[in-house]
């Protein structure tokens, strides 16, 4: 009984220092744009790589850790501010694990990514793209 007793003085307290006070106001949350991105990743036979480091610049992706499966394939979503670049990049990390050293390559993707909204709404949100890049041939390095 004390305790929540003290749990509503407490909450009435802090009722009353934050009216009026800027500090206690609803914050706006950053701007952010969604950008889902599919792609198949192999080599010039057409065979799948695994373990192609893929990301957007300056970000990581979530979902699939960033990384073509088995398959060759990664799907990705990466929250990206708006007025960064549409640009992902393709990376062997691994060397010569999977198949061999493969060279890294740049795709610019932003003609595919639908414009923002001109507002974001009250969590930052400004809109969202789905791109499918279809199949990245990665070169041999010799």
């Amino acid at each position: 009984m004390r305790r929540r007793l003290s749990n509503r003085v407490m909450g009435v307290v802090v009722l009353l220092l934050c009216s009026g006070s800027v500090a206690c106001e609803k914050q706006k949350a950053d701007p952010y744009y969604v950008l889902s991105v599919t792609a198949r990743v192999i080599d010039e036979a057409g065979n799948p790589i695994q373990g192609i480091y893929v990301y957007p610049d300056g970000y990581s992706f979530r979902g699939r850790e960033g990384y073509s499966d088995y398959k060759g394939e990664i799907y990705g979503i990466a929250y990206l501010s708006p007025g960064d670049a549409g640009i992902i990049h393709f990376e062997d990390v691994d060397g010569e694990y999977n198949g061999g050293l493969y060279e890294s390559l740049s795709v610019d993707i932003s003609n595919q990514i639908a414009p923002y909204k001109n507002k974001p709404d009250d969590w930052g949100y400004t809109g969202s793209s789905f791109v499918q890049m279809g199949d990245i041939i990665l070169k041999k390095v010799k």
